[in-house]
């Protein structure tokens, strides 16, 4: 199988799985079980934040701006989903209960995933120098309450 990836999106999970080169597709499945093809290049990107009405509004305006939406609710869920999504870029909080967002990019260090995309720190708590966020491996720092179009353009300037 090649690098290649797609989507299999049900109406409960998405699933990307490899597919041969120049078969990047995603397929859907109606109200009706039927499943649809279409090609599409859509950007993935892992949202990681422990703030669900959150996550549910980042994950409904990316997808409306076209992109590809995983979402998890801490550093565990996010590595997971890393290691098996691979995703073009991470969204990712700080402040998380359980495996934070200073742990996850420590992990990151640790399992050689640092650095194979870019991620954005999106956090409310930035009361520590961003210049040690940036020397922990995130490429940009965006403070909560952010602004959806600037995100939008960052993630469109830092995606592959």
């Amino acid at each position: 199988m090649s690098g290649q990836r797609s989507a299999c999106r049900s109406q409960q999970s998405v699933e990307w799985t490899d597919r041969e080169p120049g078969m990047n597709q995603v397929e859907t499945q109606n109200s009706n079980g039927e499943k649809r093809v279409a090609d599409v290049d859509r950007k993935r990107i892992l949202v990681i934040d422990d703030d669900l009405p959150l996550r549910g509004m980042l994950a409904a305006a990316l997808r409306q701006a076209g992109f590809q939406v995983l979402l998890a609710g801490d550093g565990g869920e996010g590595h997971r989903a890393l290691t098996i999504h691979r995703p073009d870029i991470i969204l990712l909080d700080l402040a998380m209960p359980g495996i934070n967002g200073w742990d996850f990019l420590q992990r990151l260090k640790e399992t050689g995933f640092l650095g194979t995309c870019p991620i954005i720190v999106l956090s409310a708590h930035l009361h520590v120098d961003p210049q040690a966020i940036l020397q922990l491996g995130a490429s940009a720092i965006l403070p909560k309450p952010f602004n959806l179009p600037e995100l939008i353009d960052l993630i469109e300037h830092l995606s592959p």
